[in-house]
């Protein structure tokens, strides 16, 4: 009898041993399809990252995340300063919450000015957000800088091929090069926002601060890029307006004709024999929005050359116009020796980008207006690649 229960307690216990072997095996099972589980939500939580992040930019938006990131840079300064350590029913709190979760400092003891580095992916969005508004980045071609100054070669001479005779020598060819050099200038501004804010705002403050950041970054692309006149103000760089009478490539209008509603449209046709033919296929007339009631008025010759309605927009004789907010407006008024439009392929313009935007915030240069002032900076600059390939209309100079 007693071998017996002997018997039956050691086969419950080799039964109890089956069971949590299997038990482990199982829970080894559950453990790896767990891990690939974590790993798609990973993969998923990218992916929707980068869709969101294209398709803010594309709308004229930054992404949600986006602006939640910007925001949590001025707020984490805030905090940092002591602005929000009057506030009561935990809003200091949620806000400190708040700069944790888009910042990644979960497990921070204490926030500071260096955990805010604006990551490449938002960077992105800010630069994307800064093409849709300007047109340096639409019409220009943009050349990522790899170093503060870069040279590229450009050519300088063209030697043509010719006839060469049954067993002749044949002669070398030897084009010339020059260098165009690329040093990256700092260009930015400062953004003043009220320090009365709250978490409830914190996707409209970001929206605001890259919409701003991204509207005034274009805008002094565009005035570099199309009217820097060669001061300092401008670092010595010459915008096409300039670089076209540095290199001869100008239509200067008849003598007295001074003011930009003297020019005429055989003046405008003319523009198109100053660029090196090469680039008529793709040239394009660039000027002011305010000069399409100019244009206009040539369509009361009777041919009426100039199309607002075109498929691709207005065109001059079928080339494409181009409006450009940094080019000189319309007016009515002497302006002597002024390119104030002009003809060609923009894209021969680089324009040289060093990193992308730089964003941070400062409270002390705010302390007398109780403001946050947000600072965004860029580092670029411009060079001609083909000097034939712009010609500019230039009204004389008296």
């Amino acid at each position: 009898m007693e071998n017996e229960s002997v018997n039956e307690l050691g086969a419950t216990l080799g039964q109890i041993k089956i069971g949590v072997e299997g038990l482990s095996e199982t829970v080894r099972e559950h453990g790896g399809e767990l891990a690939r589980l974590r790993s798609d939500l990973d993969a998923l939580r990218r992916s929707q990252l980068a869709r969101s992040c294209s398709a803010g930019a594309r709308f004229g938006e930054v992404s949600e995340e986006c602006a939640r990131h910007l925001a949590a840079v001025v707020y984490n300064g805030a905090l940092k300063s002591g602005k929000f350590d009057g506030l009561g029913g935990g809003v200091r709190e949620k806000l400190e919450a708040l700069c944790r979760e888009a910042l990644g400092l979960e497990s921070k003891a204490a926030l500071t000015g260096a955990d805010v580095p604006l990551p490449a992916v938002y960077s992105g969005e800010v630069v994307e957000l800064v093409a849709r508004f300007g047109a340096a980045r639409r019409y220009g071609t943009v050349y990522p800088l790899g170093a503060g100054t870069v040279k590229l070669p450009r050519l300088k001479t063209d030697p043509a091929f010719g006839l060469i005779a049954m067993s002749g020598s044949v002669t070398e060819k030897s084009p010339q090069l020059e260098w165009v050099t690329f040093s990256a200038s700092k260009w930015g501004g400062l953004v003043r926002i009220p320090a009365e804010i709250d978490a409830d705002s914190v996707v409209a403050i970001g929206r605001f601060i890259a919409r701003y950041a991204a509207r005034n970054l274009a805008r002094i692309e565009d005035t570099v890029f199309f009217a820097a006149d060669g001061s300092s103000t401008y670092d010595n760089l010459e915008g096409l307006t300039k670089s076209t009478i540095t290199n001869g490539r100008v239509l200067q209008m008849s003598s007295t004709k001074t003011k930009y509603s003297d020019s005429t449209l055989a003046n405008w046709r003319s523009l198109r024999s100053v660029v090196d033919s090469a680039v008529l296929g793709n040239g394009a007339y660039y000027c002011h929005p305010s000069f399409e009631q100019h244009l206009a008025g040539f369509n009361a010759g009777g041919d009426k050359p100039y199309n607002a309605a075109g498929t691709a927009g207005a065109t001059l004789d079928g080339f494409p116009i181009r409006w450009v907010d940094a080019l000189p407006p319309y007016s009515t008024s002497a302006n002597a020796g002024k390119v104030f439009a002009l003809f060609g392929d923009a894209s021969f313009q680089f324009l040289g980008v060093r990193g992308g935007v730089n964003i941070a915030t400062s409270f002390e240069a705010g302390f007398g207006t109780d403001e946050i002032l947000v600072r965004a900076l860029e580092r670029f600059t411009i060079g001609m690649m083909a000097p034939g390939a712009i010609a500019g209309l230039q009204t004389a100079a008296s």
